[in-house]
């Protein structure tokens, strides 16, 4: 990172003393003032967004997206053959590394011993991410980040400003991170209720890393499990990044979990939702009505009556920065539902009723209700492998196995896998990397 300079960053400058942080991919610029943008600024910023939501489109998507799986990657994915070295050392199905945040901490230092362990891989992915950004652009975004600070909830902007601290790098760069990440994840999340027993397990594949395969292969090394804890006792868990605050994948045991999905493509004809997501990002750093999903998740797992209706009736009725499908599970059977999210309504509940046959629930990128696009359906490959599973064998074991690890629901883009049981308290989360399964092209 020799090409990497010296900022002083964009937010709570409080001393000459202060120690200058690292900003990636720019000049030195002067010290960025905390205090309220002018009215003359504010209005140049409110016009250049067109030109800045393009330039980022071109600077973070450099090429077309498809997913492409051959006839004969369909079958289940020979999980011996895919076995290598990975970069960290982990192999293909590793378990992910397991660190423990305490709620009781001040929120500065919660994720201190974590950015230490992964402080390599967050900046090299943090560097990677930033490496095709204008300066013009990534400066623009640090106003407007300078300006949205203080509405920031608080617990979030001191927990960034830990991780900030902890990477030496500046405050702006890691919102910017955790923005980015609110609107890039592919996923596929399935909810399924077992004949046997009656009980709900949920599962997800994380792929990232659209037109960026590197990109896939850095998060793979920063990739973590964390158990949240509270008052001496285990709150709830989660599989996220270093240094991404928020929640995409967790699990309050005996209560519910949770699974968020991009909303890729919406309308009769899908067109990439990626314009409208960063027209929320800019949104989300400039008012207060717009909620980064990812948080909201985070803030119900924390609370102690959180349950499954009450979760999916918040998660419904809650306006958020960007489109998403919040697939969630209970612990009783039928407690399962993916949600279709705009960013200020609710679009469609979607529920298991395994009376009716529908005892399991696959959710990707794109409304379940309309054809999934030709260059990428892991939904019927999923739905496929979960009939021949069936609902007497549906287990944890047997959906990681015969679904997760299917092409191409398991592909070159999946960076990790994760099954939960909220009735019975298991969580398990393992790395993926599958170099001869399907790519994003």
């Amino acid at each position: 990172m020799d090409n990497v300079l010296l900022r002083v960053p964009v937010s709570r400058v409080v001393s000459s003393q202060r120690p200058a942080r690292h900003s990636f991919g720019r000049r030195a610029h002067a010290p960025c003032s905390p205090i309220p943008l002018y009215p003359k600024m504010m209005s140049r910023v409110v016009r250049m967004r067109p030109l800045l939501l393009v330039t980022l489109v071109t600077a973070l998507m450099p090429g077309g997206a498809s997913l492409a799986p051959s006839t004969a990657r369909r079958q289940g994915v020979n999980l011996e053959m895919t076995t290598h070295r990975h970069p960290s050392g982990r192999d293909d199905g590793t378990p992910l590394e397991k660190f423990r945040v305490d709620l009781d901490d001040p929120p500065h230092v919660r994720w201190k011993h974590i950015m230490k362990a992964n402080r390599e891989g967050a900046r090299a992915t943090m560097f990677y991410l930033f490496s095709s950004l204008p300066e013009t652009v990534h400066s623009e975004v640090d106003v407007l980040i300078s300006n949205a600070e203080a509405r920031l909830p608080a617990w979030a902007r001191e927990e960034m400003l830990g991780v900030a601290d902890a990477l030496n790098v500046t405050f702006g760069d890691v919102v910017i991170v955790n923005l980015f990440f609110e609107i890039t994840p592919f996923c596929t999340s399935i909810v399924s209720q077992s004949a046997a027993s009656g009980l709900i397990y949920h599962a997800r594949n994380m792929d990232f890393g659209l037109a960026m395969p590197q990109l896939s292969a850095s998060l793979r090394d920063i990739a973590i499990d964390v158990e949240f804890w509270n008052s001496g006792k285990l709150a709830f868990s989660a599989t996220t990044f270093a240094g991404y605050v928020g929640v995409a994948t967790g699990m309050r045991a005996g209560a519910f979990s949770v699974t968020a999905n991009e909303r890729e493509m919406t309308g009769s004809i899908p067109v990439p939702n990626i314009f409208k997501s960063l027209i929320n990002l800019v949104n989300v750093l400039m008012s207060t009505d717009a909620y980064p999903v990812t948080w909201a998740v985070r803030e119900l797992l924390e609370k102690e009556d959180s349950d499954f209706d009450r979760v999916v009736s918040l998660l419904g009725a809650r306006k958020f920065a960007t489109q998403m499908y919040l697939t969630v599970g209970g612990v009783s059977a039928g407690e399962g539902v993916v949600l279709t999210r705009g960013r200020n309504e609710l679009l469609n509940t979607w529920r298991i009723n395994a009376d009716d046959g529908e005892w399991f629930l696959v959710q990707t990128n794109y409304d379940h209700w309309i054809p999934m696009p030709p260059w990428d359906n892991r939904k019927a490959p999923a739905e496929k492998a979960i009939l021949e599973v069936g609902a007497e064998e549906i287990s944890p074991s047997t959906i990681y196995k015969r679904v997760l690890s299917r092409d191409p629901v398991l592909n070159q883009l999946t960076v990790y896998s994760t099954t939960m049981s909220c009735s019975e308290g298991t969580y398990a989360s393992r790395v993926r990397d599958c170099p001869k399964c399907s790519p994003f092209r």
